[in-house]
Protein backbone atom coordinates (compact mmCIF):
# COMPACT_ATOMS: atom_id res chain seq x y z
CA UNK A 1 0.00 0.00 0.00
CA UNK A 2 1.41 3.35 -0.86
CA UNK A 3 1.08 5.84 1.96
CA UNK A 4 1.14 9.80 2.46
CA UNK A 5 1.68 10.85 5.54
CA UNK A 6 2.11 14.95 6.59
CA UNK A 7 2.91 15.77 10.13
CA UNK A 8 6.51 14.57 11.71
CA UNK A 9 6.19 15.58 15.13
CA UNK A 10 7.03 13.92 17.83
CA UNK A 11 4.15 11.64 16.65
CA UNK A 12 4.54 11.18 13.41
CA UNK A 13 8.18 10.48 13.05
CA UNK A 14 7.39 7.70 15.09
CA UNK A 15 4.46 6.39 12.87
CA UNK A 16 5.46 6.81 10.16
CA UNK A 17 8.73 4.91 10.96
CA UNK A 18 6.86 2.18 12.27
CA UNK A 19 4.62 1.86 8.86
CA UNK A 20 8.44 2.16 6.81
CA UNK A 21 9.21 -1.08 9.31
CA UNK A 22 5.96 -2.83 8.01
CA UNK A 23 6.74 -2.31 4.23
CA UNK A 24 5.11 0.33 3.38
CA UNK A 25 5.63 3.27 0.63
CA UNK A 26 5.97 5.91 2.64
CA UNK A 27 5.88 9.56 0.94
CA UNK A 28 6.56 12.24 3.96
CA UNK A 29 6.29 15.93 4.13
CA UNK A 30 6.48 18.76 6.66
CA UNK A 31 6.67 21.99 7.77
CA UNK A 32 9.83 21.93 8.99
CA UNK A 33 11.77 19.79 6.17
CA UNK A 34 14.33 18.69 8.45
CA UNK A 35 12.32 16.06 10.16
CA UNK A 36 10.91 14.69 6.63
CA UNK A 37 15.14 14.52 5.41
CA UNK A 38 15.23 12.38 8.74
CA UNK A 39 12.51 10.15 7.14
CA UNK A 40 13.75 9.98 3.78
CA UNK A 41 17.36 8.64 5.28
CA UNK A 42 15.19 5.74 6.36
CA UNK A 43 13.53 5.09 2.80
CA UNK A 44 10.69 7.55 2.80
CA UNK A 45 10.42 9.51 0.21
CA UNK A 46 10.15 13.44 0.77
CA UNK A 47 7.57 15.69 -1.05
CA UNK A 48 8.07 18.80 -2.01
CA UNK A 49 4.31 20.31 -1.01
CA UNK A 50 1.60 17.87 0.73
CA UNK A 51 -0.60 18.30 -2.70
CA UNK A 52 2.36 15.46 -4.16
CA UNK A 53 0.83 13.16 -1.70
CA UNK A 54 -2.45 12.91 -2.93
CA UNK A 55 -1.82 9.99 -5.41
CA UNK A 56 -1.08 7.39 -2.44
CA UNK A 57 -4.31 5.65 -1.57
CA UNK A 58 -4.25 6.50 2.30
CA UNK A 59 -2.84 10.10 3.06
CA UNK A 60 -2.37 10.24 6.95
CA UNK A 61 -2.34 13.52 8.68
CA UNK A 62 -0.71 14.33 12.31
CA UNK A 63 -0.52 18.07 12.68
CA UNK A 64 -0.20 20.02 15.54
CA UNK A 65 -4.11 21.44 16.08
CA UNK A 66 -6.72 23.24 13.60
CA UNK A 67 -4.41 25.98 13.00
CA UNK A 68 -2.03 23.52 11.15
CA UNK A 69 -4.80 21.51 10.01
CA UNK A 70 -6.65 24.69 8.16
CA UNK A 71 -3.61 25.71 6.80
CA UNK A 72 -2.49 22.91 4.75
CA UNK A 73 -5.93 21.30 4.21
CA UNK A 74 -8.70 23.72 4.04
CA UNK A 75 -6.71 27.21 3.39
CA UNK A 76 -4.83 25.49 0.39
CA UNK A 77 -7.89 24.06 -0.65
CA UNK A 78 -6.24 20.64 -0.71
CA UNK A 79 -9.44 19.10 0.63
CA UNK A 80 -11.48 19.70 -2.67
CA UNK A 81 -8.46 17.94 -4.50
CA UNK A 82 -8.14 14.87 -3.18
CA UNK A 83 -8.63 11.94 -5.36
CA UNK A 84 -12.01 9.78 -5.27
CA UNK A 85 -9.77 6.72 -4.57
CA UNK A 86 -7.65 7.83 -2.11
CA UNK A 87 -8.59 7.95 1.72
CA UNK A 88 -7.68 11.34 4.08
CA UNK A 89 -6.82 9.83 7.31
CA UNK A 90 -7.13 11.96 9.86
CA UNK A 91 -4.90 10.72 13.07
CA UNK A 92 -4.13 14.11 14.90
CA UNK A 93 -6.35 15.37 17.98
CA UNK A 94 -8.18 18.64 16.59
CA UNK A 95 -11.42 20.50 17.97
CA UNK A 96 -14.81 18.74 17.48
CA UNK A 97 -15.56 21.79 15.52
CA UNK A 98 -12.90 21.21 13.02
CA UNK A 99 -13.68 17.66 12.41
CA UNK A 100 -17.33 18.51 11.73
CA UNK A 101 -15.86 21.04 9.05
CA UNK A 102 -13.23 18.26 7.71
CA UNK A 103 -15.89 15.39 7.28
CA UNK A 104 -18.21 18.06 5.74
CA UNK A 105 -15.82 19.15 3.48
CA UNK A 106 -14.85 15.98 2.10
CA UNK A 107 -18.28 15.11 1.57
CA UNK A 108 -18.94 17.90 -0.38
CA UNK A 109 -16.23 16.69 -2.62
CA UNK A 110 -16.68 13.35 -3.10
CA UNK A 111 -13.69 12.09 -1.12
CA UNK A 112 -13.17 9.70 1.49
CA UNK A 113 -12.65 10.69 4.97
CA UNK A 114 -11.93 8.90 8.17
CA UNK A 115 -10.95 10.44 11.44
CA UNK A 116 -8.79 8.16 13.76
CA UNK A 117 -6.98 9.92 16.71
CA UNK A 118 -4.38 7.96 18.61
CA UNK A 119 -4.11 7.52 22.11
CA UNK A 120 -0.29 6.90 23.56
CA UNK A 121 2.71 9.04 23.42
CA UNK A 122 6.19 8.76 20.94
CA UNK A 123 7.25 5.72 22.36
CA UNK A 124 4.63 3.70 21.54
CA UNK A 125 3.99 5.25 18.74
CA UNK A 126 7.37 4.20 17.23
CA UNK A 127 6.50 0.56 18.55
CA UNK A 128 3.03 0.18 17.37
CA UNK A 129 1.91 0.19 20.80
CA UNK A 130 -0.50 2.97 20.40
CA UNK A 131 -4.56 2.43 20.69
CA UNK A 132 -6.60 4.00 17.95
CA UNK A 133 -10.22 5.33 18.12
CA UNK A 134 -11.50 5.86 14.43
CA UNK A 135 -15.21 6.49 12.64
CA UNK A 136 -15.77 7.02 9.02
CA UNK A 137 -17.62 4.82 6.73
CA UNK A 138 -17.25 0.90 6.51
CA UNK A 139 -15.35 0.70 3.34
CA UNK A 140 -12.79 3.03 4.13
CA UNK A 141 -12.38 1.68 7.75
CA UNK A 142 -11.72 -1.91 6.06
CA UNK A 143 -8.94 -0.36 3.88
CA UNK A 144 -7.53 1.48 6.62
CA UNK A 145 -7.32 -1.72 9.04
CA UNK A 146 -4.10 -3.00 8.49
CA UNK A 147 -2.43 0.30 9.18
CA UNK A 148 -4.31 0.63 12.32
CA UNK A 149 -2.72 -3.09 13.02
CA UNK A 150 0.74 -2.03 12.00
CA UNK A 151 0.39 1.54 14.65
CA UNK A 152 -1.98 0.13 17.45
CA UNK A 153 -2.22 -2.38 19.99
CA UNK A 154 -6.26 -2.22 19.44
CA UNK A 155 -8.13 0.00 17.53
CA UNK A 156 -11.97 0.92 18.25
CA UNK A 157 -14.89 1.74 15.98
CA UNK A 158 -16.61 4.28 17.25
CA UNK A 159 -19.53 4.78 14.22
CA UNK A 160 -19.73 6.12 10.26
CA UNK A 161 -19.73 10.02 11.61
CA UNK A 162 -15.83 10.80 12.05
CA UNK A 163 -16.22 13.67 14.18
CA UNK A 164 -17.09 10.78 17.12
CA UNK A 165 -13.53 10.11 16.92
CA UNK A 166 -12.57 13.38 17.88
CA UNK A 167 -15.37 13.84 20.73
CA UNK A 168 -13.73 10.54 22.29
CA UNK A 169 -10.51 11.58 22.13
CA UNK A 170 -11.46 15.20 23.65
CA UNK A 171 -13.55 13.34 26.58
CA UNK A 172 -10.48 10.60 27.30
CA UNK A 173 -8.05 13.69 27.23
CA UNK A 174 -10.08 15.44 29.64
CA UNK A 175 -10.50 12.41 32.22
CA UNK A 176 -6.72 12.08 31.98
CA UNK A 177 -6.54 15.99 33.18
CA UNK A 178 -8.73 15.42 36.11
CA UNK A 179 -6.98 12.44 36.92
CA UNK A 180 -3.59 14.56 37.42
CA UNK A 181 -5.62 17.04 38.99
CA UNK A 182 -6.93 14.99 41.50
CA UNK A 183 -3.88 12.90 41.88
CA UNK A 184 -1.76 16.30 43.16
CA UNK A 185 -4.20 17.01 45.63
CA UNK A 186 -4.53 13.51 46.83
CA UNK A 187 -0.92 13.68 47.38
CA UNK A 188 -0.85 17.53 48.90
CA UNK A 189 -3.25 15.88 51.79
CA UNK A 190 -1.37 13.04 52.03
CA UNK A 191 1.78 14.16 52.55
CA UNK A 192 0.76 17.51 54.61
CA UNK A 193 0.31 14.91 57.55
CA UNK A 194 3.38 12.65 56.80
CA UNK A 195 2.51 10.18 54.55
CA UNK A 196 5.07 9.64 51.53
CA UNK A 197 2.91 10.25 48.32
CA UNK A 198 4.61 7.28 47.08
CA UNK A 199 3.49 5.28 49.50
CA UNK A 200 -0.20 6.71 48.78
CA UNK A 201 0.09 5.94 44.95
CA UNK A 202 1.21 1.98 46.22
CA UNK A 203 -2.09 1.60 48.02
CA UNK A 204 -4.02 3.10 44.85
CA UNK A 205 -2.42 0.67 42.47
CA UNK A 206 -2.54 -1.90 44.73
CA UNK A 207 -6.26 -1.42 45.77
CA UNK A 208 -9.18 -0.64 43.36
CA UNK A 209 -7.52 2.10 41.58
CA UNK A 210 -5.08 -0.37 39.79
CA UNK A 211 -5.01 1.34 36.27
CA UNK A 212 -2.28 2.10 34.26
CA UNK A 213 -3.65 5.99 34.62
CA UNK A 214 -3.25 6.27 37.92
CA UNK A 215 0.06 4.23 37.90
CA UNK A 216 1.43 5.86 34.92
CA UNK A 217 0.94 9.63 36.27
CA UNK A 218 1.23 8.82 39.83
CA UNK A 219 4.81 7.93 38.96
CA UNK A 220 5.25 11.10 36.45
CA UNK A 221 4.52 12.85 39.28
CA UNK A 222 6.98 11.26 41.86
CA UNK A 223 9.77 10.96 39.03
CA UNK A 224 9.43 13.38 36.02
CA UNK A 225 11.28 12.85 32.92
CA UNK A 226 14.29 14.55 32.00
CA UNK A 227 12.58 15.79 28.64
CA UNK A 228 8.92 15.95 28.92
CA UNK A 229 6.84 13.93 25.91
CA UNK A 230 3.78 15.39 26.91
CA UNK A 231 3.75 18.98 28.29
CA UNK A 232 1.68 20.98 30.65
CA UNK A 233 0.89 23.91 27.88
CA UNK A 234 -0.23 21.01 25.87
CA UNK A 235 -2.86 19.50 28.33
CA UNK A 236 -4.15 23.14 28.19
CA UNK A 237 -4.90 22.96 24.97
CA UNK A 238 -6.82 19.32 24.89
CA UNK A 239 -8.44 21.21 27.99
CA UNK A 240 -9.52 24.25 25.73
CA UNK A 241 -10.87 21.46 23.39
CA UNK A 242 -12.39 19.95 25.66
CA UNK A 243 -14.48 23.11 27.05
CA UNK A 244 -14.89 24.05 23.08
CA UNK A 245 -17.29 20.78 22.71
CA UNK A 246 -19.28 21.51 25.99
CA UNK A 247 -19.59 24.78 24.82
CA UNK A 248 -20.51 23.28 20.89
CA UNK A 249 -22.95 20.66 22.32
CA UNK A 250 -24.26 22.31 25.30
CA UNK A 251 -22.62 19.99 28.25
CA UNK A 252 -22.00 21.96 31.38
CA UNK A 253 -18.23 20.90 32.27
CA UNK A 254 -17.49 22.92 35.51
CA UNK A 255 -14.52 20.27 36.23
CA UNK A 256 -13.15 21.34 32.97
CA UNK A 257 -13.56 25.36 33.53
CA UNK A 258 -11.49 24.18 36.85
CA UNK A 259 -8.66 22.27 35.12
CA UNK A 260 -8.44 25.35 33.23
CA UNK A 261 -7.70 28.12 36.03
CA UNK A 262 -5.73 25.54 37.20
CA UNK A 263 -3.87 24.99 33.84
CA UNK A 264 -3.53 28.78 33.61
CA UNK A 265 -1.69 29.10 36.72
CA UNK A 266 0.47 26.77 36.77
CA UNK A 267 1.80 27.96 33.33
CA UNK A 268 2.05 31.32 35.05
CA UNK A 269 4.35 29.79 37.39
CA UNK A 270 6.76 28.28 35.06
CA UNK A 271 5.57 24.99 34.59
CA UNK A 272 4.38 25.35 30.22
CA UNK A 273 6.68 23.19 29.24
CA UNK A 274 7.86 20.49 32.38
CA UNK A 275 5.45 17.60 32.00
CA UNK A 276 1.79 17.49 31.94
CA UNK A 277 1.75 15.78 35.46
CA UNK A 278 3.84 18.69 36.52
CA UNK A 279 0.70 20.28 37.61
CA UNK A 280 0.80 18.19 40.83
CA UNK A 281 3.79 19.73 41.43
CA UNK A 282 2.66 22.86 41.15
CA UNK A 283 -0.43 21.95 43.67
CA UNK A 284 2.48 20.60 45.88
CA UNK A 285 3.76 24.39 45.77
CA UNK A 286 0.71 25.37 46.78
CA UNK A 287 0.48 23.47 49.68
CA UNK A 288 3.47 24.81 51.07
CA UNK A 289 5.75 21.15 50.06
Amino acid sequence: MNIGFIGLGQMGRGMAARLLERGYRVGVWNRTPAAAQALGEQGAQVARRPHDLLDAEVVITMLADDAAVDAVWIASNMVREVPAATIHLNMASVSLHMGRELAALHREAGSQYVSAPVFGRPPAAAKGELDIVAAGEEAALARCTPLFEALARRWFDVGREPHRANVVKIARNFLLGSIIESLGEAFALVAKSGVAPATFLDILTGTSMNCPAYRNYGRLILEAPPQPTFTLNLGLKDVELALAAAQETAVPMPLAELLRRQHQAAIARGYGEKEWASLANYIAECAGL
